[in-house]
């Protein structure tokens, strides 16, 4: 229990803090009105273009299993946090698809940046606890509307990690009260070859690798369905990270 502890704790430090947030109970969480959508998906298309250079000659990044994006809608979706601009690669990636991100409530507080990262889709966690009620609830009613949220089930930010971390239940929840399907996401890291050789010297290059979907079996007891669920999607994401990523524990 203590390896969890330690391992899923926020520990990562860019050298930016943000400002102190309090978020009032009139705060909207998820916005889905027909022109933010717009805007969003506007914003996404246009980094995806504005990033395709990057991503593709410097990163080495690349999408794999994209047959899987066929099954992405009224779904939990769960990934690795091992870069600070996973959630970017993951919506980029997937452009079509109406995906909101959960974030740390702090992380509203770096100004503009904050407000790119919610036009994207980013919604805070509350930490107050009448707003996570209402958190709750949203979360639950906009996948059962076909929407689809982005958890971290490891929690932190462990940049590059080698290895799948513990996960918390919190994701299997939202999952077991709305559609009971889940779509594992894993980063992965590999040696570069080629030319990034030369752009990727002193870092792996990245790929996203989309799971087929993982349906939770109903055993009875909740406790017991989220024990199953979560033991069973941190073998599949291990098994394959080990499997297929050049860096692993």
């Amino acid at each position: 229990m203590s390896e969890l502890n330690e391992e899923n704790k926020h520990t990562y430090d860019n050298g930016f803090h943000p400002k102190e947030v309090k978020l009032d109970e009139n705060y909207k969480l998820y916005r889905t009105n027909l022109f933010f959508r717009f805007r969003s998906k506007l914003a996404i298309l246009i980094c995806k273009f504005i990033f395709f250079f990057p991503k593709t000659l410097v990163w080495g990044f690349k999408v794999k299993g994209k047959k899987n994006k066929k099954y992405i809608n009224s779904s939990c979706i769960i990934s690795n946090h091992t870069h600070q601009m996973d959630a970017f690669m993951i919506v980029t990636s997937i452009p079509l698809k109406r995906i909101y991100i959960t974030m740390l409530e702090t992380n509203l507080g770096f100004g503009i940046v904050s407000g790119i990262f919610r036009l994207g889709g980013a919604v805070p966690i509350p930490r107050d606890m009448k707003l996570l009620k209402k958190f709750n609830k949203e979360t639950k009613d906009v996948i059962n509307k076909g929407y689809n949220v982005l958890f971290y089930p490891e929690a932190a930010l462990m940049p590059f990690c080698d290895h799948i971390r513990n996960f918390l239940p919190g994701v299997f929840h939202y999952s077991i009260d709305t559609t009971n399907k889940i779509i594992p996401l894993v980063i992965t890291y590999h040696k570069p070859k080629g030319l990034y050789k030369l752009t990727r010297r002193k870092k792996p290059c990245i790929h996203l690798n989309i799971l087929d979907p993982y349906y939770i079996e109903d055993l009875g007891n909740k406790k017991l369905t989220i024990e199953k669920a979560k033991s069973d999607l941190e073998e599949i994401m291990s098994n394959y990270f080990n499997k297929n990523s050049d860096y692993f524990k």
